[in-house]
C-alpha cells in the first residue's frame, strides 16, 4: 500500500486598504494586519491588532455579492467563508473592518 500526501497550497489574495481622504493633516497608517488566503473553495481571512466587527464580502464580475461573512476579533483571528459551490471566474474580495475597508481580486 503506497500512501501520497500531496501538499494543498492555498493561494494568496492581495489585499489593499483602500484610499480614504482626510481633511488637514497627514493619515497615520494602519497597525491592523490582514492575510487572505483562497483554498479549495474556503476563503480564510487572518487579522491582528484589531477589536471589532469584520465583514467579508465577495463579488462576481458583474458586482454582485455572492458570498457574505461577518465575525467578531478581539485583537487577532480568522474568518472563514465557504463559497464551493462558486463557479470559475474572477472575483473581488472585500473586507469592512469599524475603521477601513481592504479589498483584492483573486480567481476560482
Amino acid at each position: 500500500m503506497l500512501l501520497v500526501i500531496s501538499p494543498c497550497q492555498a493561494t494568496g489574495i492581495n489585499v489593499k486598504r483602500e484610499a480614504t481622504t482626510s481633511k488637514g493633516g497627514m493619515r497615520m497608517p494602519s497597525a491592523t494586519q490582514i492575510a487572505a488566503d483562497y483554498d479549495d473553495g474556503v476563503i480564510t481571512v487572518d487579522v491582528s491588532r484589531y477589536i471589532g466587527t469584520v465583514q467579508l464580502y465577495v463579488y462576481d464580475a458583474n458586482n454582485t455579492v455572492v458570498g457574505y461573512a461577518v465575525d467578531t476579533i478581539s485583537g487577532s483571528g480568522t474568518v472563514t467563508m465557504n463559497i464551493g459551490d462558486t463557479p470559475q471566474g474572477t472575483y473581488r474580495l472585500c473586507i469592512v473592518l469599524d475603521n477601513a475597508t481592504y479589498s483584492g481580486d483573486f480567481s476560482i
